[in-house]
């Protein structure tokens, strides 16, 4: 069954939201007595949970982060969030999927039917469990694990927190029961596009390196010692998925234009790069990824730009190759061939716009304050249609990802082989015609990021990497606070836009100014308007009012 139909389905369920306090009411409309019979009542529940899936379709998710660079500025970024009394991200509509999760959980066991049809559907509400808590541990640390439905006398209501490695263990157990019991991928009627082994183990591999890499570099946390524990299950979950031989790189020779048109391809359902695709079609589902980079007022940062490596695979201090960057073609002449294929440039102008005097300085405009415009997914021939109408699939979980993961795990690990990076990184390389990275990376580059701890030549050029691969679809910032990097959002220029040669928000150094808390325009920022990072950042702050009726929540995120 495809996702649309499934995402109609969900739409239609039975199963209404909680809407009293938190976590304190069954699901609506659901009579117990009749509907935990048979093994197609748990597909018909699982199928409420579809939506928690990615859509698939982003090209601006780094917006918080030192890629992109929204219109105004991000509130928490820039030392402006205060604790809540109530609400943030602990309320109850984001703990319902969780409490419906749950009542899932104590009553499946009433169906009848043979083991594999029951636990092939458990395996899928236990793989959107896993889903649930990794969004909550990213954004809380320690959190309560629930495994029960709760009402309003339920002493669970008021319990402690679980140490957040502890958590992270429960979600490994989640993702292992899904790997057990979902079924391989298929082509059949009855599983196209539904979850199945492999889109669980990478996850798995996903939250895996996320957590180790956490844990390796919080040294302040009393469970960094469980690094090396998820670093090697991440490791072995992407070296299974690998091991598949399903999945490959989209590359069809034409290292100028395959990477972008992996994002504008229409039909992904053959798309081996595809871990899992998501359908758009008419009128059912649609979306507004191209339309919305054209009106986003969001751009990639200098400092992006700045990360791409030139085509002698050396970097911006390092490269014989002309380093100018007068003008967007200038900038990406010799580049990385992924940069033409993500940041909008002269090859989408007319001739005509192009003899216009200072039309590169256009391209710093009210919908791009940076200049450096996102065309991944923008089809010029579907963008221009109108507000969300767009119907090109969207890949919600991509190959590309698990061979990054791979590769820095087994970086991380120290066990990693130029095997290992063939089979990975090269693979990415390959499609865009770089050199291929080798373990004994070639130059040091003076302007690798100073993350406080010492790193290897090749994990920088791993992180470098990803970095690119992965710009604007959402990643950027999880993979800063997991490295302890958030400090690197202190860098003017990770906020400033391109170089233009005239205009009211210039630096005198060229670059375009986005926020006006500037100084001489010399991007000087005035004391107390600048981005200043603060390491309590990395995790948001428990709303106040949860303290006060539970105070096993106690203490309070460090710093808050």
């Amino acid at each position: 069954m495809k996702l649309k139909y499934i995402y109609c389905i969900a739409a239609m369920s039975v199963l209404a939201s909680c809407n009293d306090g938190f976590l304190d009411r069954s699901p609506q409309s659901i009579n117990d007595m009749t509907f935990w019979t048979t093994p197609n009542d748990l597909k018909t529940y699982a199928n409420s949970f579809y939506g928690i899936l990615p859509g698939g379709v982003t090209n601006l998710g780094d917006q918080n982060s030192d890629n992109q660079v929204p219109n105004n500025i991000n509130s928490y970024l820039w030392g402006q969030y205060v604790v809540p009394t109530e609400g943030g991200s602990w309320t109850k509509d984001n703990w319902a999927n969780i409490r419906k999760i749950n009542y899932f959980m104590t009553r499946y066991k009433t169906v009848q039917g043979t083991e594999d049809e029951i636990n092939r559907w458990v395996a899928e509400v236990r793989f959107f469990r896993a889903l649930e808590y990794f969004s909550k541990i990213k954004t809380f640390g320690d959190v309560p694990w629930l495994e029960k439905d709760l009402n309003v006398d339920s002493e669970e209501l008021y319990g402690g927190k679980m140490k957040r490695n502890e958590v992270a263990k429960k979600i490994v157990e989640d993702l292992d029961f899904a790997i057990k019991w979902l079924p391989e991928p298929s082509n059949g009627e009855d599983y196209k596009n539904r979850l199945n082994k492999d889109i669980a183990r990478h996850v798995k591999a996903r939250i895996c390196l996320h957590e180790g890499t956490y844990y390796k570099y919080h040294t302040e946390l009393e469970y960094s010692g469980d690094a090396e524990e998820f670093l090697k299950l991440a490791a072995a979950a992407s070296d299974d998925l690998i091991g598949t031989k399903r999945y490959e790189i989209y590359n069809t020779g034409k290292p100028n234009e395959d990477y972008y048109n992996l994002f504008i391809m229409d039909d992904k359902s053959s798309l081996k790069e595809a871990v899992l695709y998501i359908d758009y079609v008419e009128p059912l589902r649609m979306h507004n990824m191209g339309h919305g980079s054209v009106e986003a007022n969001c751009g990639f940062s200098k400092d992006f730009a700045d990360c791409f490596l030139y085509t002698d695979g050396k970097p911006k201090a390092c490269t014989s190759k002309n380093t100018g960057d007068a003008t967007i073609m200038q900038e990406m002449t010799d580049r990385d061939p992924r940069f033409a294929q993500m940041i909008y440039n002269d090859n989408f102008l007319s001739e005509d716009d192009k003899k216009k005097d200072d039309y590169d300085n256009a391209f710093v405009n009210s919908f791009c304050l940076t200049g450096y415009r996102s065309i991944k997914g923008y089809n010029p021939a579907t963008a221009t249609k109108g507000y969300n109408v767009e119907t090109a699939d969207g890949i919600a979980y991509r190959y590309a990802e698990t061979l990054l993961i791979n590769a820095e795990a087994k970086a991380e690990l120290g066990t990693i082989t130029q095997d290992d990076l063939d089979k990975t990184i090269n693979q990415l390389r390959k499609r865009v015609g770089m050199p291929d990275l080798k373990m004994e990376v070639e130059f040091v580059d003076p302007n690798w990021p100073k993350y406080g701890y010492e790193l290897s030549p090749l994990l920088h050029e791993i992180r470098r990497e990803r970095r690119i691969e992965l710009a604007g679809e959402g990643f950027r910032y999880d993979d800063l606070c997991r490295w302890k990097a958030g400090h690197l959002l202190d860098n003017v220029m990770t906020y400033v836009g391109k170089k233009v040669t005239k205009g009211e928000l210039v630096s005198n150094d060229g670059y375009t100014i986005v926020y006006g808390n500037y100084t001489n325009k010399d991007l000087k920022f005035e004391e107390g308007k600048s981005r200043k990072w603060n390491d309590k950042m990395y995790l948001y702050p428990i709303p106040t009012g949860e303290l006060q009726r539970n105070p096993n929540l106690l203490p309070q995120n460090p710093g808050w």
